[in-house]
């Protein structure tokens, strides 16, 4: 597989592929909402498509870095899409995140049209993007990553098997939502921190120095000391999003998960007041504006 396809250049779709480049992949890609990106990965060398079915004429392969199931669907199944010019053997890999029970209904339909699917969404935001660290997680038939397992390295350093359509996005879906509850706590405790009077930095240095520090801590602390909610590691909305299916897959198998629930409220309270398309880490503002204050400061390093 050399000459792969790639639709959805935001983000973290837009340096993977250019490490696809890098890698000495040929590269199509095709704008999915702005065009700037495929100008810059043209200047590396990529090519570009006008459609998805044009995308699948001239690749072997395809990766799709998009936001949602339902643009998945679209861009394989939809009017000029992959599927009407993908070849018998074609693959397609789904490395959003997109909502299990859909991935589970998309993949056999690509199949059918004498496709190969993988779903291999990515962890590691923009930093492991640009680096080609991503961790890759997969579902779909093991001879199929097989095949495009250089393809993946070349974005990725850490491939994990799952096994079959669905259970890649599964796994993403779990591990998000790990970090996304664990955010939420740190919004509680900073803002309980300051309604009691403490002051944020010392906590900072605190909880840097105990055994409640993590890289989520490290990471989203001093971006709401410093009030840096425009630069975007994850889309608030997008980090709600992706809670929600995991709830919503768990509905589907009747598993409890209460305090994911109540995570997800309080993402809720941040995109009502109209903070959804700020970092994640906004997702304190909602609390903030509740308590009336703010949770300010300048977080020094630990000595």
């Amino acid at each position: 597989m050399k000459r792969i396809g790639f639709i959805g250049t935001g983000i973290m779709g837009q340096p993977m592929a250019t490490n696809l480049l890098r890698k000495g992949f040929q590269v199509v890609a095709m704008a999915h909402r702005n065009r700037k990106p495929i100008e810059e990965l043209m200047a590396l060398g990529a090519e570009e498509a006008k459609s998805p079915k044009e995308v699948a004429e001239r690749t072997d392969m395809c990766g799709l870095c998009l936001p949602t199931s339902r643009e998945v669907e679209e861009v394989i199944l939809g009017p000029k899409g992959l599927a009407e010019s993908m070849k018998r053997g074609y693959v397609i890999a789904d490395m959003g995140t997109s909502y299990p029970p859909d991935t589970r209904r998309l993949a056999p339909r690509v199949v059918e049209r004498g496709g190969e699917w993988l779903d291999a969404p990515i962890s590691g935001g923009p930093r492991g993007a640009a680096a080609g660290t991503l961790c890759i997680m997969v579902g779909g038939e093991a001879s199929t990553l097989e095949r495009c397992r250089d393809v993946l390295a070349a974005m990725g350093t850490n491939i994990f098997h799952f096994g079959p359509a669905g259970n890649g996005h599964m796994a993403k879906h779990i591990q998000n939502m790990i970090g996304i509850v664990h955010l939420t706590a740190i919004a509680e405790a900073l803002t309980l921190a300051v309604k009691s009077g403490l002051n944020p930095e010392m906590v900072y240095q605190a909880v840097s120095v105990s055994a409640s520090n993590s890289p989520g801590f490290q990471f989203m602390a001093p971006k709401v000391m410093k009030r840096d909610f425009e630069t975007i590691a994850f889309r608030l909305d997008f980090a709600y999003k992706d809670l929600r299916q995991a709830t919503a897959a768990a509905r589907e198998a009747a598993i409890p998960l209460p305090v994911s629930n109540a995570a997800m409220e309080l993402y809720q309270i941040a995109r009502a007041r109209g903070y959804g398309h700020l970092d994640e880490t906004a997702v304190i503002r909602g609390l903030e504006e509740i308590l009336g204050i703010e949770v300010r400061g300048d977080p020094k390093p630990p000595q």
